[in-house]
């Protein structure tokens, strides 16, 4: 079986790629090339591009996971509707596969890109505890600006069928389901299952796919969340972001399922990016939970769930 090992980039439209770029690099990203209509933004970590913006309308376009090896993708290869092994025309190369996925989605297996070296990002703050001092004669000055992007975590994608889209998930990738969130007074309604990549004894991200029910004709793209270094960062992206005039979804606040402080903003044409920080990590051997999907389960503190949050992506003047 395929076992993606984690995920790298999502890919998205949007009708100007240099407002687009403005956003991303308030948001925390860095521009690391364009090739022809097509603008490639990276994090700090090790990847070339988190992020591909193709010109064209504001929308999904794919998403890119990190297969185990070359031998994988000869593999899904073979899978109906896929690619073959084609190589990759973008900054680091490599080989992909296109898949096609529940709902049409399409999933890129990747392997061979070439890593570039990381990128500085400041050191996490250090905390004093009320019984446990660790910093002394060390003042705490976080600099004002934007949340410097580490990686992207995870992404969230509607589906028409969310029960058997994490069956694909887990039968096609190898994934594994973390928890569950069903209709509270309704445990046999699934509204969505969060999935994790299975690295056996190496942890893993809580989720790096959310296979969400999707109401009649709303089959799309929810958010995507990209990593940054502490909380701190995340409340002063969150400044930052406001300072720019920016259009805030959800957030400040701390997740129930997966622990992470977020920060959920629109794009200028509506995509939804989250910031967060201090997520939980798993190994394979931790089981499903399931939880009934209330606002208790899905933020410990943080304001009140934003009524736009589930609407698609709604194209901005």
């Amino acid at each position: 079986m395929i076992k993606v090992q984690d995920i790298v980039y999502c890919a998205f439209g949007a009708p100007d790629l240099d407002r687009m770029a403005e956003f991303l690099t308030d948001f925390g990203m860095v521009e690391n090339g364009r090739t022809g209509q097509t603008l490639y933004m990276r994090g700090a970590g090790a990847y070339p591009y988190i992020n591909v913006i193709e010109m064209g309308p504001a929308g999904f376009r794919s998403v890119g996971m990190l297969a185990g090896s070359e031998a994988d993708l000869h593999a899904a290869a073979k899978l109906p509707g896929a690619s073959s092994v084609e190589t990759i025309d973008a900054p680091g190369g490599g080989k992909r596969v296109c898949l096609q996925g529940p709902d049409n989605y399409r999933f890129d297996l990747v392997h061979g890109m070439e890593r570039v070296a990381e990128l500085p990002v400041r050191d996490p703050l250090t905390v004093n505890f009320a019984w446990r001092k660790q910093r002394i004669k060390d003042l705490q000055r976080p600099a004002f600006e934007p949340a410097q992007i580490a990686r992207l975590g995870h992404c969230v994608l509607k589906f028409s069928d969310g029960d058997g889209a994490a069956n694909w998930l887990r039968e096609t990738l190898g994934m594994l389901p973390t928890d569950r969130l069903h209709e509270p007074g309704n445990p046999k309604q699934t509204l969505g299952t969060f999935m994790r990549c299975d690295r056996g004894s190496d942890p893993a991200d809580h989720h790096t796919l959310f296979a969400l029910q999707a109401h009649p004709g709303d089959v799309d793209m929810h958010h995507s969340a990209y990593e940054v270094q502490d909380p701190d960062a995340v409340h002063i992206g969150n400044q930052w972001l406001a300072s720019k005039g920016y259009v805030a979804e959800w957030g400040v606040g701390r997740h129930l399922l997966g622990s992470q402080v977020f920060d959920y903003w629109r794009s200028p044409f509506g995509h939804i990016f989250e910031h967060y920080a201090d997520g939980d990590l798993l190994t394979s051997d931790v089981p499903p939970g399931d939880y009934p999907a209330i606002q208790e389960n899905l933020a410990q503190w943080g304001p009140e769930l934003a009524p736009t949050f589930f609407q698609s992506v709604r194209l901005q003047a």
